[in-house]
């Protein structure tokens, strides 16, 4: 049995430190799900970009003027489409388990498994409209589009935690966040900078590392070329795991709002008084 609360006030601080808790609280049995569900799939997309990317760079470093989007191909294609589905395992994964860590002192791995599948369903559903709502926006307007997209933050943890559909899910989302727009907003923005940093500790050392063979001459062209296509693979992996810590808070968010606005919380600990 765990003492971590899901269902609590928090403040901004609150939400950045409790999504590492939840990580190391529930680490085995997050960690099974992700390289049960996820991780297969990133790999696999990684390798394909990261090789559209060592026939890029080779093809660069033979003649400097070749077209940029030449790197687009079947490979890069395939590992672009298996990555997109990669993240929706990712974000399934991420709602399911706290989902059942809600409910249940332990999450077991097979009530995932038997949740997965609807969860998956849903939340593709609700992300396609959530791009369709907030692409026009960003494209004629930016602010609005933004404005939106915060809106329906915590859409993906309404649609499992209260088992909505995605229409539901959205208005459900927009009520929520009414009021503590930019309290959302600095979550998303406090959780995209971390994790950025987070992806950039393995980006940084690879970087001065390429350029370092770059400027000495040391080793072939294909062989900088390959270096900079596995960089950019390993990175494509890494930067979408480390994203976890961003679902977690957006999770955390939602029952952040739940408490200031309805009072949950406040109301079982009373009943447990009482």
């Amino acid at each position: 049995m765990n003492d971590f609360k899901l269902q609590k006030y928090r403040d901004l601080g609150a939400i950045l430190t409790d999504s590492f808790v939840y990580i190391r609280v529930h680490y085995k049995s997050l960690g099974k799900a992700l390289l049960l569900f996820v991780l297969p799939f990133y790999l696999i997309s990684g390798v394909l970009v990261g090789d559209a990317y060592t026939s890029f760079f080779s093809a660069l470093m033979e003649n400097p003027d070749v077209a940029g989007d030449s790197i687009i191909g079947g490979d890069f294609l395939f590992g672009f489409l298996l990555l997109t589905l990669s993240s929706g395992a990712l974000l399934t994964v991420a709602m399911t388990h706290i989902q059942l860590a809600r409910d249940n002192d332990e999450v077991v791995l097979s009530d995932l498994i038997e949740r997965f599948g609807r969860n998956f369903i849903t939340l593709v559903a609700l992300y396609i409209l959530i791009i369709l709502a907030v692409i026009p926006g960003l494209i004629l307007f930016l602010i609005p589009g933004i404005y939106i997209a915060i809106k329906f933050f915590v859409a993906p943890a309404v649609a499992v935690m209260e088992n909505k559909g995605p229409i539901q899910s959205l208005k459900r989302s927009w009520d929520l966040v009414q009021g503590h727009w930019w309290f959302t907003f600095a979550t998303y923005l406090v959780m995209n900078l971390v994790t950025t940093f987070m992806s950039y500790v393995l980006i940084i050392p690879m970087s001065i590392f390429i350029g370092f063979m770059s400027a000495s001459g040391a080793g072939s062209n294909e062989a900088i070329g390959t270096g900079m296509g596995v960089f950019y693979g390993l990175l494509v992996v890494v930067a979408s795991l480390f994203s976890i810590l961003m679902l977690i808070a957006l999770s955390l968010q939602y029952f952040n709002l739940i408490e200031r606005k309805e009072g949950i919380g406040l109301r079982q600990q009373i009943e447990e008084l009482g």
